[in-house]
């Protein structure tokens, strides 16, 4: 390896390095940190690294993708120097490095490649840019570049790479070491998937599902239950109602118990904002959920995220955004929806709806005609629901 070609290459993998400590940093802080700051590169929604480190992208194999940068980089200056370090006595184990800028140069076009992915998927899936991140998309590029060898075409290059590779392996105590390696790096990645460890964004979209999953076949906009089900309660609530909270586990619970409930959930956000009743502040971001709950029925997803606003309680449009995510909706419609006026529409109809039938409190449910205001306990509801003709799931006295 030339110098200049040394000093050029060594310079972009530190570049690179320092860009995925900071990577780490903000992935750490955006997704363990509680009370951090945002970092310096959220500057807004579409420019957010936070955003996406809090994403299921931002990591593989349970590993932050930053961590796997920083491995990337560490690799890059061991190979710019191998050649220097095998006439070390105890070093020259390292002289089955025979090629090392075809090396460098395959795994930083490969690294590239990858890179341009993330950066569709960062573009177009999550609707957020990581600016750091798309600076070590490029100094990927440039290293790659910077260490093809003239003359050499880039199939010749890679051959190289898988050539050394087998000879390598020729060597007993080179194969040794390395199916010991990869024996290790398994148990490694197995362990970073399975526990999540590394990933708690991956343990609350798994979290998210399992919330969801048992319903999936069973709800139709803002309808949840059987379509043929005797019983039908309609559920009027606020997402920002600590007992619509307690409402909704409650009318899951029962879904969930009974064979013949359907439920409906209607939408009464008590704010201002939207609500022309409401003559004080109060219940903050009721109109925002209300509006990203009703454009998340025009994906059929409207259930998932009423369990993101009542569950995870995101209190700002960014957060809801976050959350989103992590379910995998389409986000630009999603946004687009929440703001457009036909969302608008339906909420001022819900209103509408609610005052025909003089409802004041949130939650208000009718069980047939039964109105009831409020909730007690579960064993209460349940047995008002037996009496109503609930019939329970596996029940040998049906």
């Amino acid at each position: 390896m030339t110098k200049s070609k040394r000093i050029i290459i060594s310079a972009l993998a530190i570049i690179g390095l320092a860009l995925a400590i900071e990577l780490c940093i903000v992935y750490y802080n955006a997704n363990f940190a509680i009370n951090a700051k945002p970092s310096i590169c959220a500057i807004n929604d579409m420019m957010d690294c936070d955003g996406v480190a809090r994403t299921s992208y931002s990591q593989f194999f349970g590993v932050p993708l930053s961590l796997w940068g920083v491995i990337l980089y560490l690799f890059f200056l061991f190979m710019t120097f191998v050649d220097k370090l095998q006439n070390i006595k105890f070093l020259g184990f390292l002289k089955v490095f025979k090629n090392p800028t075809s090396y460098i140069f395959t795994i930083g076009l490969f690294s590239f490649i990858v890179s341009m992915i993330l950066g569709g998927i960062s573009v177009f899936k999550i609707n957020a840019v990581c600016v750091f991140c798309f600076m070590t998309y490029f100094v990927n590029l440039l290293i790659a570049l910077n260490a093809k060898t003239k003359g050499i075409t880039v199939i010749d290059e890679i051959k190289i790479c898988i050539k050394d590779f087998f000879d390598a392996l020729k060597n007993v105590k080179y194969a040794i070491c390395f199916y010991l390696l990869c024996l290790i790096a398994a148990g490694v990645l197995y362990y970073t998937t399975v526990t999540n460890i590394l990933a708690p964004q991956i343990a609350l979209q798994n979290n998210l599902k399992q919330q969801i999953k048992e319903y999936k076949d069973i709800t139709d906009g803002n309808t949840i239950g059987p379509k043929n089900a005797n019983i039908v309660i309609n559920e009027y609530m606020d997402f920002n109602c600590g007992g619509c909270l307690i409402a909704h586990l409650y009318l899951h619970r029962i879904v969930e118990e009974f064979d013949n409930i359907k439920v409906i959930q209607h939408n009464l956000p008590l704010e201002k904002i939207c609500n022309h009743n409401m003559q004080d502040e109060g219940h903050k971001n009721s109109c925002l959920k209300t509006s990203y709950a009703l454009a998340a029925a025009k994906q059929n997803m409207y259930w998932e995220m009423a369990d993101i606003l009542f569950i995870q309680n995101p209190e700002s449009e960014k957060e809801i955004i976050e959350k989103a995510r992590l379910l995998n909706f389409d986000i630009k419609k999603l946004k687009e929806d929440a703001n457009s006026e036909e969302v608008k529409q339906e909420i001022a109809d819900s209103i509408k709806d609610a005052d025909s039938k003089e409802i004041v409190a949130t939650p208000t449910m009718f069980i047939g005609m039964k109105r009831i205001v409020g909730v007690g306990t579960y064993p209460s509801f349940r047995q008002m629901i037996i009496e109503e003709g609930g019939k329970i799931k596996n029940d040998d006295n049906k």
